[in-house]
């Protein structure tokens, strides 16, 4: 596999941008003074953001048909700007809504979605490794942007880092869409081995593959949004709470590139059913403060928010890698952006419920505990699914 190779490359920088999105958190403090916010409101931009993705992923295969390689990136390019843009001029949570939730979290599916799907297609021989690889520069775009955008805050506040960020993820994508545009590349839409109609034992795969996907990941989209947070609730200082919102980020990225290796040499359902295990270690440590007060518990803290992110990382890389080889490449851009309704449907329940339940308690264990109970029934549900139906 040519990881070197223009195209590719164009995928992993475009993908690294746009996994900023999960730096909300550092956001959330100066938004939070707007008036009329609350926790809860605030989370919702996230939730939006997410849910936005989604529909962007599920349907994407209907524009990735209609647009060149080209097109497509400078449309993302064009909404990312607009809506980072108007975010940072928003003066009510509702334009938030509207500028960060729908254009940049749309936006943000659009491109995610397709430079997964592109890269596949484009190394063939090395087409797990390729898509894990743009996942996994999507976590280091989400680890490397708290810094950047803190660094900013601090010189000018959020609308001055917004405004950044707009101007340059725009010339960034455009310059990505004219590597494209050289490279001469081509987009393979579905193609007559695509599944059209499923039979019981697809349908039932598909389901429970969603039911997995979401139990999964539903952890990692709550830490993801409100790490920050969680941090300070457990009496971590707002340096240190910068550094929470790192290790989620970090452990994203590292799991998300130790996919890479583990595809080698583990088979998609093991690392499927393993993975969630860490997920509820993880949380456990993060209880733990809450139920045994410890004189110390930053490290354990920052542990246990590492785990959380590490596994999240690992299982958004693995699951499009299971859907492909469970469905077969010519369906996997379609039934993935089906199963991936289910990471939609966490992120828009996951970071706003906890931020509503930590309005009610001035708390975070009732979510840190609905977080592991979700991450156990992913274990169960994957253990039932088939993986093999391109046997039959």
């Amino acid at each position: 596999m040519k990881y070197g190779s223009p195209e590719l490359v164009a995928c992993f920088v475009v993908s690294l941008l746009l996994g900023s999105i999960h730096a909300f958190s550092v956001f959330v403090p100066e938004w939070e003074a707007l008036p009329g916010a609350s926790r809860a409101s605030v989370s919702l931009i996230y939730s939006i953001a997410l849910v936005s993705l989604t529909v962007a992923v599920l349907f994407g295969h209907f524009i990735y048909r209609l647009l060149s390689p080209c097109l497509v990136f400078v449309s993302v390019a064009s909404i990312v700007a607009v809506g980072l843009w108007g975010a940072s001029y928003s003066a009510t949570v509702f334009e938030l809504y509207f500028y960060y939730g729908i254009l940049f979290g749309g936006a943000n599916g659009l491109g995610y979605g397709y430079t997964l799907q592109l890269s596949g297609q484009v190394a063939p021989s090395s087409r797990a490794q390729a898509m894990v690889l743009v996942t996994a520069f999507y976590a280091v775009g989400a680890t490397c942007a708290p810094f950047l955008f803190s660094f900013l805050i601090e010189a000018g506040g959020n609308s001055r880092a917004l405004l950044f960020c707009a101007f340059i993820f725009a010339v960034i994508i455009f310059l990505g869409a004219v590597v494209v545009y050289r490279s001469g590349v081509v987009y393979q839409s579905e193609r007559v081995g695509a599944i059209t109609n499923f039979n019981q034992t697809h349908r039932r795969a598909r389901w429970l593959f969603w039911c997995g996907y979401g139990g999964a990941v539903s952890a990692g989209l709550m830490v993801l949004g409100h790490a920050y947070s969680i941090a300070r609730w457990l009496n971590i200082s707002d340096t240190m709470a910068l550094w929470a919102v790192t290790c989620v980020a970090a452990g994203n990225m590292v799991g998300g590139f130790s996919a890479v290796y583990l595809t080698g040499y583990v088979t998609t359902r093991s690392l499927l059913r393993v993975l969630p295990l860490l997920t509820v270690v993880g949380l456990v440590i993060l209880i733990v403060p809450q139920v045994f007060p410890l004189t110390d518990p930053v490290f354990w803290v920052l542990i246990g928010l590492l785990l959380a992110g590490y596994s999240y990382g690992a299982v958004i890389a693995i699951y499009p890698v299971a859907v492909a080889d469970t469905f077969g490449v010519e369906s996997s851009a379609r039934v993935y952006g089906q199963i991936f309704t289910a990471w939609g449907l966490a992120g828009l329940l996951g970071p706003w419920f906890s931020g509503w339940l930590y309005d009610r308690n001035q708390s975070y264990l009732i979510a840190l505990v609905i977080a592991v109970l979700l991450s156990f029934c992913s274990i169960v549900t994957i253990s039932k699914t088939p993986f093999d139906l391109q046997k039959n």
